[in-house]
């Protein structure tokens, strides 16, 4: 059964979206202040990281940004872009009571070996971009041009098929 909470649909992740007790590993792909409204319409500004994955973005306590801070060396939020975290629930005091929460590991998460997938074009790991994983975007670029290229190689594969195109359009209007 699903936890009664995913019943009110939130718009950031909580403790009841890991199933089990499973740990989630996450890319981020920004972190900024946005006014979040709590429960009661009460809204304040939170820290909140977004995700390369299709997940809800999550609101960063001074907790888990202590623990980003510590694992990659850096408190500049900038620099936690493209980052992976893995994300696990605990319970903490919250107002006398133990309550569920979110936190991160303390350290990096590991790729899989299942995970790395190399570029055919320029040879380095697809990693997930374009909110797709890995494995979705050599997929989906093998698909559309014949090889299985990270989100780099992707964009200039894209540029060079739409100028031989306008090249070929153009050909064909001086034909006629």
């Amino acid at each position: 059964m699903p936890h009664w909470k995913k019943a009110f649909n939130p718009d950031y992740l909580g403790a009841y979206s890991l199933e089990d007790g499973q740990d989630l590993i996450l890319t981020v792909k920004s972190v900024g202040i946005e006014t979040v409204t709590g429960e009661g319409g009460k809204k304040e500004d939170c820290l909140v990281a977004h995700f390369i994955e299709n997940q809800k973005p999550m609101i960063l306590n001074k907790t888990n940004c202590k623990t980003i801070t510590k694992i990659y060396k850096t408190p500049i939020t900038e620099n936690w872009w493209g980052k992976k975290i893995q994300v696990f629930q605990d319970v903490t005091k919250l107002k006398g009571e133990l309550v569920e929460c979110l936190r991160i590991r303390a350290f990096i998460p590991q790729e899989s070996k299942i995970e790395t997938i190399k570029c055919e074009r320029c040879g380095k790991n697809i990693v997930p971009s374009h909110g797709m994983s890995a494995a979705e975007l050599a997929g989906y670029t093998k698909k559309k041009y014949g090889v299985s290229v990270c989100g780099e190689c992707a964009l200039i594969l894209a540029k060079e098929k739409k100028e031989r195109e306008e090249n070929l359009n153009e050909s064909n209007e001086d034909q006629d």
